[in-house]
């Protein structure tokens, strides 16, 4: 996985939050490749992951697996930071290859496999990369190998397309898994057809990232508005409480430093993002009143003045943080179909009339953008 622009190491502290689709994800994941480990005949289990991440799916499985004394294998992953925390927790039986994914060279030696873990990967290619890969995949594959694969299932759903081309490329559906409330969807399928030869040349695919993928997407923080209304609330939680983690990491020397004269202190961005979380509640109620209403801008930067955030305390901060997300899921829980689509006049990022959907999806933005700047 690389992408330069782009913070992964923060986008996996998604993993550390229990209420987070990521975790949700992780935790499917890891259901198929202990359904695949157990399926596997006596003797060595050879793994291959693509893009592998700190290698949370196969690492957190073999800490208690009956076969984890028989898996060896490669984890691929560019970014060095991710690899050396894969590397840091794998057993001596893993090999941790920091190196492009999408060349084949980075598979000679750990090929073919018994398990090959695509996951995380088809969402941040082109679509024919993505179906490129699946058709390149049985020169990886041992006889009967099993590949798991995740992608997210946001308008236009791929999954459809993903399990026919699995299906065409020779391999036989043994598991799609999309649970209820979730926009994502993993796939567990068996090689039917003949392996064919590994060659070490040559592209499986190139690494775009999501971010690149989508017009509507925030180019300093990564966040995509292509979220799924299912995916609102889970993600709403899960980034408010890793939003409190890291503030409550900061030394209370530094908690409210300002590093430039203009830019605000973890503790004022988390006073901001308690206020505005009220004040997004406050207009979704509004609008569910009237027909299009004015929202009033909440004054930001006055706020951070007239209400003195940098003398605050953050532990009360950060508790009435996570109580106003709260206020604001349990609202949005409430709200059927028309609730969703109700508009009112937003002011950013210029006037516009906005659906309640969007409102709640861009206070997403909000908590992932400032978990950056602090």
């Amino acid at each position: 996985m690389t992408d330069a622009s782009h913070d992964w190491q923060e986008w996996h502290t998604a993993y550390d939050q229990p209420r987070s689709p990521l975790s949700r994800r992780l935790a499917t994941v890891q259901g198929c490749i202990r359904v695949a480990l157990d399926a596997a005949p006596p003797g060595p289990i050879r793994v291959v992951s693509m893009c592998a991440g700190e290698g949370r799916d196969l690492l957190g499985v073999l800490e208690d697996h009956p076969r984890r004394a028989d898996v060896q294998g490669r984890l691929v992953e560019l970014d060095p930071e991710l690899a050396a925390t894969a590397r840091a927790n794998a057993p001596a039986s893993i090999e941790v290859l920091c190196g492009d994914a999408g060349t084949m060279s980075s598979y000679a030696g750990a090929v073919p496999a018994d398990v090959v873990l695509v996951c995380g990967v088809f969402g941040n290619i082109t679509d024919d990369d993505m179906l490129g890969t699946i058709d390149q995949l049985r020169r990886l594959c041992a006889p009967g190998a099993h590949v798991i694969w995740t992608r997210h299932r946001r308008p236009p759903d791929a999954t459809p397309g993903v399990r026919e081309r699995f299906r065409a490329a020779g391999f036989e559906e043994v598991a799609f898994r999309a649970p209820d409330g979730t926009m994502f969807g993993v796939g567990m399928n068996r090689l039917l057809a003949s392996p064919r030869p590994f060659a070490d040349s040559g592209r499986l695919f190139e690494f775009i990232g999501f971010r690149n993928l989508g017009d509507d997407v925030c180019r300093a923080c990564g966040f995509t508005y292509s979220v799924g209304r299912v995916e609102i609330v889970p993600w709403l939680r899960s980034d408010a409480d890793a939003f409190v983690a890291k503030l409550a990491a900061i030394d209370e020397t530094r908690v409210r430093v300002r590093p430039e004269p203009e830019t605000w202190s973890p503790l004022e961005y988390a006073c901001h993002l308690r206020d505005m979380l009220g004040v997004q509640t406050e207009r979704i109620e509004l609008a569910q009143r009237e027909v299009d209403p004015v929202f009033v801008p909440m004054g930001r930067d006055e706020r951070a003045v007239n209400n003195r955030y940098n003398e605050q305390d953050p532990a009360i901060v950060a508790s009435e943080l996570l109580a106003a997300t709260e206020a604001l899921a349990s609202l949005l829980e409430g709200l059927d179909d028309a609730g969703w689509r109700r508009t009112g006049l937003y002011n950013y990022p210029e006037p516009a009339l906005r659906t309640v959907e969007w409102i709640a999806i861009h206070t997403n933005h909000e908590l992932l953008h400032h978990r950056g700047d602090i």
